[in-house]
């Protein structure tokens, strides 16, 4: 007799594969992800990149001993501005040796003493018109209450000696080699009363605008009056240089 399987045999077989565990995984095995940290640095790092780069201020340029000799900067020219004394006494005193270079260029052509008396000679026009026009200049715009102290008004005609000093002194090598290689007398003159024209009319322009900015808070009456004033003093000036050049240089009288 043939021996069959039991149904409850190949049931109980399939119920023991149906209750075997699966090995295989129920879900994807997710994406490795980089670090918190990581993530927060590479983020801070693409900010950084994508803003634009600020460049530190640059630090003011000092000034040049030029803009300081002639008190070119704004808070020389302020009108509220503290005056040293002293500063401007030494500043009208280079500006006084820095003209006699253009004396000492006028003076070559004969050399010797001629040297020493154009070298004293150039520089005694600032102080004339120092001491006697701009003393004068003050008390008449003080009769029309120009609002103008003492100590600014001595501080602009230094610093109006500095601008015709400079100018001379830096014309005083073209001057003296055309009053050396001039053939006549009047050539040499007409050479040296240019140069002097030149600083004369830098000296003055100067010291009217200094004083001009001075006058921002006064009346229109002043303001009027201060500028008869002003060319009525230009000529002074003008006419007061003219006399002591023409008295103390040689050169410009045709005597070399």
């Amino acid at each position: 007799m043939q021996a069959h399987a039991s149904p409850i045999e190949d049931d109980g077989g399939f119920a023991r594969s149906a209750l075997r565990p699966q090995t295989h995984e129920a879900f994807p095995a997710a994406a490795s992800s980089p670090p918190p940290d990581a993530a927060a640095t590479a983020s801070e790092a693409a900010l950084a990149a994508a803003e634009p780069a600020v460049a530190p201020p640059a630090e003011p340029a000092a000034p040049s001993w030029t803009a300081g000799f002639l008190a070119a900067g704004p808070a020389e020219a302020a009108a509220g501005a503290d005056v040293d004394l002293q500063t401007e006494a030494t500043r009208f005193a280079a500006a006084a040796g820095l003209s006699a270079l253009y004396g000492v260029a006028l003076g070559v052509r004969e050399g010797g003493a001629a040297i020493v008396r154009h070298a004293l000679g150039v520089p005694a026009a600032l102080l004339a018109v120092a001491g006697l026009g701009v003393p004068a200049l003050y008390i008449l715009l003080a009769l029309f209450d120009a609002p103008l102290e003492p100590p600014r008004v001595a501080a602009s005609a230094s610093r109006a000696a500095a601008s015709a000093g400079l100018l001379l002194a830096g014309l005083a090598p073209a001057a003296a080699l055309f009053v050396v290689s001039s053939e006549g007398a009047d050539g040499a003159a007409l050479v040296g009363a240019a140069g002097l024209v030149l600083g004369g009319l830098a000296g003055i322009s100067r010291l009217l605008h200094e004083l001009g900015r001075g006058l921002g808070g006064a009346s229109e009456v002043a303001r009027a009056a201060s500028g008869i004033s002003f060319a009525a003093f230009a000529l002074f000036a003008t006419a007061l240089a003219a006399r002591v050049w023409w008295s103390t240089l040689p050169i410009l009288r045709g005597a070399l």
